[in-house]
């Protein structure tokens, strides 16, 4: 009698799985050379900047910290989403911790971006100012998706960086 013989084919799946690997890592490889870390806009300045005054931009948002508050209201509050095709406003109301009144005179910069690509980017401009309270509209949304509005705030010599994330949807 003959005996049956069994195919073993793990041998092949092991190469077939270190082949998929390659290609994940070529893969990987490709789309990080697509956004460079020069490209990320965090702190609203180069990378090489960041990198050569990290220590001294975190000592500054410390600082920052302990004396102001910041908060973030997107579209008077009513959903905090913004929405696609329309006229959307951000408003950002800063408050000193130490005093009740508000006389701050700040400058703040702006930059609605997502998180994955600078295509859409947009650098706001201030509409009104209102006691503690800068209001930026009309911001005209492209794409549904993930939104984050960076900000740098200014105050004498006081600096301080925030990250705001909201969603978009159709309204």
């Amino acid at each position: 009698m003959q005996k049956r013989k069994s195919k073993n084919y793990w041998p092949h799946a092991i190469l077939i799985s270190l082949g998929l690997i390659a290609l994940a890592c070529v893969y990987t490889i490709i789309e990080a050379l697509k956004n460079p870390v020069e490209m990320d806009t965090f702190y609203l300045q180069n990378y090489q900047e960041v990198d050569k005054n990290y220590d001294k931009i975190k000592a500054l948002q410390e600082n920052f910290e302990k004396k102001y508050k910041v908060f973030f209201e997107v579209n008077n509050g009513s959903d905090d989403i913004l929405h696609v095709g329309e006229n959307n406003n951000i408003k950002i109301t800063l408050n000193d911790r130490e005093q009740s009144e508000c006389d701050l005179d700040a400058d703040i910069q702006l930059l609605l971006t997502r998180p994955e690509t600078n295509l859409y980017n947009q650098n706001l401009t201030g509409s009104e100012i209102d006691k503690c309270e800068w209001f930026f509209s009309p911001i005209t949304i492209e794409k549904i998706g993930r939104w984050q509005f960076q900000t740098k705030i200014t105050i004498g010599e006081d600096v301080g960086f925030f990250t705001y994330e909201t969603n978009t949807t159709h309204k």
